[in-house]
């Protein structure tokens, strides 16, 4: 896929014809899809570029002074997703305060118009400009491009949303979650040494520092997969503080990998969420950690039994 960046101070040449749609497009969820569906159908039917427009860093960051805002995928993940679904150019506009200033008319002279774009597509609530005072209405009013707007995308009656995504995956709901994404939940980042006590007791993990600031799933234990080089295996997967042996102030993500003994220190890995088992909690002693590990095990292996096993580089479910 190829990239381009736009700021207020470099407009690069782009002399082929592009149909873009435009947002933030966290998750990459069914509705973001259907956006992205519509872009390369244009570009099937009329010849051109399929173009994704978003912003970096996240507008709240700008508009709302907001720090550390989680989010459902990094800028790579959502790069990688949308170029699966036939997305060809890729283009990031540097919002800073003095993009978030321009009025809708400033908006579209200033960084849509020098653009060749055919068809512009949105979501019916997509707001821009000055306080969001630009949106579906001013977009289709101007007149250098025709403006497709995609109407609510629900399920179950229900809009689908990365709010509501964020909602499920915090409540620890990854099947739901999983629908509307269209994929598991996924967090990437490298593989750094922990405590070493799982080893101890003979469940190993591969500790998770993140790449981004991610959303994060209820704390507690998941079944789940843990991608590296390209081949998924399956894991059981936690999400806590470790109450039982160190209590840390913040939560840690670590995976048991199944039948799994190579060094992947300093690894870049994908932990994969499939399906809650049980909540974090604190044991008495390490043996009764133990014992509930081994049944944790025995209840993520039957659970990954039911999943598309041909996904998974491991073959022994013992």
């Amino acid at each position: 896929m190829k990239e381009l960046h736009i700021s207020m101070e470099h407009l690069p040449v782009w002399n082929q014809p592009i149909h873009a749609c435009i947002g933030y497009f966290d998750g990459i969820h069914l509705g973001h899809q259907k956006l992205i569906r519509t872009v390369t159908d244009f570009a099937c039917k009329q010849g051109g570029i399929p173009a994704l427009i978003t912003f970096e860093p996240d507008p709240w960051q700008i508009i709302k002074d907001m720090k550390h805002i989680p989010h459902l995928m990094s800028m790579k993940q959502r790069k990688e997703a949308a170029a699966e679904l036939g997305v060809e150019l890729w283009i990031i506009l540097d919002f800073t305060e003095e993009m978030a200033q321009l009025l809708p008319e400033q908006f579209h002279e200033r960084i849509l118009y020098p653009l060749p774009i055919q068809n512009l597509v949105c979501g019916f609530d997509f707001h821009y400009a000055y306080r969001g005072e630009g949106d579906i209405h001013t977009l289709s009013a101007q007149a250098h491009f025709p403006v497709t707007v995609i109407e609510e995308v629900s399920s179950d009656f229900a809009k689908i949303s990365s709010t509501g995504i964020e909602a499920l995956i915090q409540s620890g709901n990854m099947e739901r979650a999983e629908v509307l994404l269209s994929r598991p939940y996924q967090m990437e980042g490298m593989v750094v040494h922990g405590l070493e006590n799982g080893r101890k007791m003979g469940f190993p993990t591969a500790n998770l520092q993140m790449d981004t600031y991610y959303v994060c799933p209820k704390e507690g234990v998941y079944a789940g997969g843990v991608a590296i080089d390209g081949m998924l295996y399956p894991a059981m997967i936690n999400v806590g503080k470790n109450p039982t042996i160190a209590e840390f102030s913040d939560i840690r993500i670590e995976a048991h990998i199944f039948h799994f003994d190579q060094n992947i220190y300093g690894k870049h890995v994908s932990f994969s969420f499939y399906h809650y088992l049980r909540a974090d909690q604190k044991f008495k002693n390490l043996n009764e950690l133990q014992a509930q590990l081994t049944r944790d095990r025995v209840q993520a292996l039957a659970y990954l039994e039911g999943r598309d096993l041909n996904a998974f580089t491991s073959i022994r479910y013992d």
